[in-house]
C-alpha cells in the first residue's frame, strides 16, 4: 500500500486526548556538574476499534549525566478514520516509522502542547521555576541512524 497522507487518513472530527500517566522523580543535583537536559517523544500504535484508532504518546525528560529530575507524561490519542479507509488493512506501526515531525504534529494534534503544560506544572510545583518543554513533537529516543 502506498503511503497515506495523515491529513487524508483521519476525519477532521475532534480527537480525544486522555492523560494516562504523569510521573515526576526529583533526583540528586551534584555540585559542579554540568547537566544536559533531554526531551524524547515516542508515538506507539495501540489499537483499532472499527473506525477509531488509538495511539499512545510518551514524552520523557531527563538529564545527562543522571540527576536533577526525570519526567514521563503519557497520553492516549484517539482518532476517527475517514470512511474510505475503514476496513482497510493499514499497518500503523510501519506508518509511524515513516512519519516526519510535521506528520506527528498533525496526527497527534495539540497533545504535545498539553504535555508541555503538564511538565511545566510539575517542575513549577517542585522548585518554583516551570520548565517549558517543546509544544511540538521532539523525536524518537531510539530512532535508528540513517544509512548513507
Amino acid at each position: 500500500m502506498d503511503k497515506i497522507e495523515i491529513n487524508k487518513l483521519f476525519k477532521d472530527a475532534p480527537m480525544q486526548l486522555t492523560l494516562r500517566r504523569a510521573t515526576f522523580d526529583r533526583l540528586q543535583i551534584r555540585p559542579q556538574v554540568n547537566y544536559r537536559g533531554r526531551t524524547q517523544d515516542e508515538v506507539f500504535f495501540q489499537k483499532q476499534d472499527g473506525a477509531n484508532v488509538e495511539f499512545e504518546v510518551v514524552r520523557r525528560m531527563d538529564f545527562e549525566p543522571e540527576g536533577v529530575f526525570e519526567i514521563t507524561v503519557v497520553y492516549t490519542v484517539r482518532r476517527t478514520l475517514n470512511d474510505e479507509f475503514v476496513g482497510q488493512d493499514i499497518d500503523y506501526r510501519e506508518m509511524l516509522r515513516t512519519l516526519t515531525a510535521g506528520d506527528f504534529n498533525m496526527l497527534c494534534g495539540n497533545v504535545f502542547s498539553a504535555m508541555s503544560l503538564v511538565v511545566s506544572q510539575l517542575t513549577q510545583a517542585s522548585n518554583g521555576i516551570p520548565m517549558i518543554s517543546p509544544p511540538v513533537y521532539c523525536g524518537i529516543a531510539a530512532k535508528p541512524a540513517e544509512n548513507n
